[in-house]
């Protein structure tokens, strides 16, 4: 595939990696980015002193995962970090324990037990295994065991189309087991339980707890772009920021480049989007696909939102014993995330809290601090109103857990699903991209190809396993090993 030249549209993990990985095959890459600097949702800004993530992310395994096996094709990459224990889980009303990244380390272990013996987490260990039992029988049971240490993932196929509610629910009557695993779907995938793939989640714990470590980015989620666009740029590829594609040029069923906003027009052998599958088509022509593509493209559904607000301080957050904080609400666990859908307002909210500057010290100035308050919120635009309430809340709580923050902080800023989707020119203010849901899991998710020779998709959308932004770097992956042959 080498001597080829690329048009890569977009530069968000997806975008930047595989922009990297082709110049690095040999290919002439120009990468165009429509905001005025790179990363797309999966960008940091400095702030006075500080460097602030644009969205609210989760970077799983980092090194571990999808991410190392590009940094090891490119012999560079983002540098990460990770934290034992890395998160604390605060159990309202209860009490908090603190957690290592996978459950079989000596730390959760011992965590779980504290937790069950002060009666703060009643997970019914033994009624639950006899119900896991009688629902999966002892072989089904060994097997969805032994598929968690398995790195060829077979539980991944074998719960394509099963949902994770399906699941889990016969399994325990227990309300913080249920809720658990609720929560962790929510986390990882920003979808209720009723909606996300058992397939999808069982991949992402299994892959997870095998690494055993939760990573973030030196520098803030924008190191992440920044890293492969330099190591584009040394392969001698270009990137343009503030340079947004008006449509991709389509002549007898193939990409034959694009035309900017400007009315410059860069012609190329290859188009590679990471402007999202719907934006895509748009782009490239809806006339210029087949009726059966369009279907499904109309037909897809986006991941919910997560939206935030952001504490900015005169001093440390001193409550903060880890880099990350989730707030487990004690609500019925079959109706925790009801709000997403009906728009009645919550009573509680599960939140996940994090403060940077645990990861990485440079993030924040000397002396100060910033904390993130995320919480999940429905990604359609048209129900902003409610975000609105859902942020109010957040901030509620976050006050009651960290009574520090009154007289600490210097300024709150609200971070909602409209200047998410302005970053990503997506049609909603969704956090990962087209949902892990049942229906569009496994090889149901749209392929890197498209009916249109040359065109090619990056991103969350497409192709990818795991965490969203693992997912986007996946995709570039695949794309990689798609064109080599």
């Amino acid at each position: 595939m080498s001597g080829k030249s690329a048009v890569i549209i977009g530069s968000g993990p997806g975008g930047a990696a595989a922009a990297a990985l082709l110049a690095h095959a040999g290919h002439r890459v120009t990468l165009l980015e429509r905001n005025p600097f790179p990363g797309g949702k999966c960008s940091s800004l400095p702030r006075r002193g500080y460097v602030v993530d644009t969205g609210v992310h989760m970077f799983g395994r980092g090194p571990y995962g999808p991410f190392g096996a590009i940094d090891r094709i490119l012999g560079c990459g983002p540098h990460w970090v990770a934290h034992r224990p890395s998160f604390t889980l605060n159990l309202s009303g209860r009490g908090k324990l603190e957690m290592a990244s996978s459950v079989f380390h000596p730390l959760s272990a011992l965590n779980f037990v504290k937790g069950h013996v002060r009666g703060w987490q009643k997970m019914e260990w033994l009624p639950t295994m006899a119900r896991s039992l009688r629902h999966l029988g002892a072989s089904g049971l060994a097997r969805f065991a032994k598929g968690f240490h398995d790195p060829r993932h077979p539980l991944y196929s074998e719960l394509q189309g099963v949902a994770v509610s399906e699941f889990f629910s016969p399994l325990s009557r227990s309300p913080d087991f249920l809720r658990t695993f609720h929560a962790q779907a929510m986390l990882t995938m920003a979808l209720p339980w009723h909606r996300a793939s058992m397939g999808e989640f069982a991949y992402i714990l299994s892959s997870t707890m095998r690494a055993a470590n939760l990573c973030y980015p030196r520098g803030g989620a924008g190191a992440i772009p920044a890293a492969y666009l330099s190591s584009l740029t040394r392969a001698g590829g270009e990137v343009r920021t503030g340079c947004e594609v008006r449509r991709i040029i389509v002549e007898g069923n193939r990409a034959r480049g694009v035309v900017t906003m400007e009315g410059e027009h860069i012609p190329a052998h290859l188009v590679v989007s990471n402007a999202g599958l719907a934006n895509t088509v748009e782009l490239a022509g809806r006339e210029n696909f087949p009726r059966d593509y369009l279907e499904k493209v109309d037909g897809a559904a986006d991941s919910e939102a997560f939206i935030a607000v952001r504490f900015f301080l005169e001093g440390k957050i001193g409550s903060m014993r880890t880099p990350c904080l989730l707030h487990m609400p004690d609500l019925d666990p079959f109706r925790m995330f009801d709000y997403l859908e009906n728009a009645k307002a919550p009573e509680d909210l599960f939140l996940f809290v994090t403060a940077p500057s645990m990861w990485d010290a440079s993030l924040a100035p000397p002396g100060k601090d910033m904390l993130l308050v995320g919480a999940p919120a429905p990604s359609s635009l048209e129900r902003r109103d409610s975000c609105d309430a859902v942020l109010d809340l957040a901030q509620e709580i976050a006050l009651s857990l960290f009574p520090e923050l009154k007289a600490a902080t210097a300024e709150v800023e609200r971070v909602s699903t409209p200047a998410v989707a302005a970053l990503s020119g997506r049609r909603g203010g969704d956090c990962i991209g087209l949902a892990q849901e049942v229906g569009q899991d496994g090889v149901r998710r749209p392929s890197q190809s498209t009916p249109i020779q040359g065109l090619y998709l990056v991103g969350s959308d497409t192709g990818g396993r795991g965490i969203g932004t693992e997912m986007a770097a996946d995709s570039a992956l695949r794309l990689y090993y798609l064109l080599k042959g």
